[in-house]
């Protein structure tokens, strides 16, 4: 027996060793998963934006050369005309993106929601990434087709686009830690995201001067097949208790009242401090939200329309912009990142989440008024040091989001949260793509002025939820249920009588946490 163990003991303290290394990186397999998926995301966005332009610009017999030369008045007029035709060939793809997404990611939180099966919201954008970017690479090797375009728009947010995945890996991030360190964890998924976003467009840039577009995609698709093996294969469910069972209302025969009916009562907040709390700071979170995608999406076609980016030229940058704006993006968003991972625990001792949201708000505010009446390429920079705590208010207003509802009632929440997402993700591109379309002959940077405005949203919300938590202690408030009975599997599933047995009850992962401990 012992010679047994002794031939079998180097083979099991590997596997051993093996399993608790896989063991200590588990929580870890969302963060590696978001960052691919948002690498490849981030870097089809420039990608097929300037994709787009440059072939339209070719059908115009426009070339970047003969650009920074000088325009004579034909070539002005040709010149505008492309730039207004790729505006809304842009547009129409992110329509074609974001109308099926809005359907989809609700249908997904509502499915996870019910199964308990979190991945599909991580594995799903992540196979919609992998076929949006193969279609791209197949029309390269083909020829230029806007419909196959509108085709791969259309597969990507069938599989519910980056709204799904972001529902998803703020799922996995809030419930793998304890409260007192979600705003932490989502901190450090906000400076993924905004490295991914600096790392592509700064790729991006060089690469497609260096070698086309082809090469490029080749590498989102890359990126996209390992966002979905992880997610699909590495990434596990969190583990629920007994009282957190998905299925655990009675059935009506009605799949869709069942499968939607929990979500009703997140609207019920009337009578309900702690969901109108919630509320104020998702829409606090959403309006912000409308206001950065917007830009995000229109920034790269307002630069690639401005004469001055044309003006000179080095080994470095070549004859157009694009390098140019993907340098300067990818600073943005590097330093942005940066400030996101690092200043949230130092001003956490000195103020609440709400205000540090309101850090953000004023950053945004000062570095889009000086993009937008800057025309000078060097002081146009300077816009890096005031945008640097424009990613703030995501992870404050979801930290207390997450804070404002107890864990065994977040699953609805979240459905609802990102299908609201959804409608941004879908509207607000639209909204300021068409904005600065409409504007573009007289003032391009018109729509960064609307955004300004549209700041006084989030930051009205916030001053509310300011008020609502000076008046009320922190906390979450049970929400109404009397409409849902528990589904009767047997005596062991007799609901309990108590609210407080029931808010007392361990939800999803801290009981593993706890025992692991």
């Amino acid at each position: 027996m012992s010679q047994g163990e002794e031939q079998t003991t180097p083979v099991q303290g590997l596997t051993r060793k093996l399993f608790q290394c896989v063991d200590f990186i588990q929580g870890y397999f969302v963060d590696a998963a978001l960052f691919c998926f948002f690498l490849s995301r981030h870097m089809s966005l420039p990608l097929f934006q300037e994709y787009v332009q440059d072939q339209i610009h070719k059908k115009h017999n426009l070339n970047l050369i003969d650009i920074q030369k000088g325009m004579s008045g034909n070539e002005t007029s040709s010149w505008h005309e492309a730039q207004q035709e790729s505006v809304l060939a842009v547009l129409g793809l992110q329509i074609a993106e974001g109308l099926p997404a809005i359907i989809t990611v609700l249908i997904l939180g509502a499915v996870s929601d019910r199964t308990g099966r979190r991945k599909i919201l991580l594995w799903l954008p992540s196979l919609g990434s992998v076929a949006h970017s193969l279609i791209y690479v197949l029309i390269l090797y083909t020829g230029w087709n806007l419909d196959g375009l509108f085709m791969a728009s259309a597969l990507r947010g069938i599989s519910g686009s980056m709204t799904a995945f972001l529902a998803g890996s703020t799922y996995f991030a809030i419930n793998s830690v304890k409260p007192n360190q979600r705003a932490s964890r989502l901190a450090i998924q906000e400076f993924l995201n905004g490295g991914a976003y600096a790392l592509g467009n700064i790729m991006v840039g060089f690469w497609v001067k260096s070698s086309g577009f082809l090469q490029p995609f080749w590498f989102t698709l890359i990126c996209g097949v390992i966002a979905f093996l992880i997610s699909f294969f590495l990434v596990q469910e969190c583990p629920l208790s007994e009282a957190d069972r998905p299925v655990r209302h009675r059935r009506t025969g009605n799949c869709c009242k069942d499968l939607f009916a929990p979500m009703a009562k997140i609207f019920n907040c009337c009578k309900n401090r702690g969901l109108i709390k919630v509320w104020m700071a998702i829409l606090a979170f959403q309006t912000y939200a409308a206001v950065h995608i917007g830009q995000e999406n229109v920034l790269v076609l307002y630069l690639s329309g401005q004469p001055y980016l044309y003006s000179w030229r080095t080994d470095v940058t070549g004859p157009g912009p694009y390098v140019k704006i993907g340098l300067f993006l990818s600073v943005i968003m590097a330093v942005a990142a940066a400030a996101v991972a690092l200043s949230p625990p130092i001003m956490r001792r000195f103020l609440t989440e709400s205000n540090i949201a309101f850090i953000g708000y004023f950053s945004k505010a000062l570095g889009t008024l000086w993009i937008a009446v800057v025309h000078n390429e060097t002081i146009l920079y300077f816009a890096i040091l005031l945008l640097a705590f424009e990613l703030l208010p995501f992870p404050m207003m979801r930290s207390i989001v997450s804070r404002g509802i107890s864990p065994s009632e977040q699953g609805s929440l979240f459905a609802v949260m990102h299908c609201g997402e959804s409608i941004i993700y879908f509207l607000a591109p639209f909204t300021f793509t068409a904005i600065y379309a409409s504007s573009l002959h007289y003032f391009g940077g018109f729509v960064f002025i609307v955004s300004i405005i549209l700041l006084c949203l989030p930051t009205g919300f916030t001053i509310a939820l300011r008020y609502l938590e000076s008046r009320e202690p922190q906390g979450y408030e049970p929400m109404d249920g009397a409409d849902l009975q528990p589904e009767e599997e047997g005596p062991s599933a007799a609901p309990s009588e108590s609210e407080t047995d029931r808010l007392a009850q361990e939800p999803i992962s801290f009981i593993q946490l706890s025992q692991d401990a």
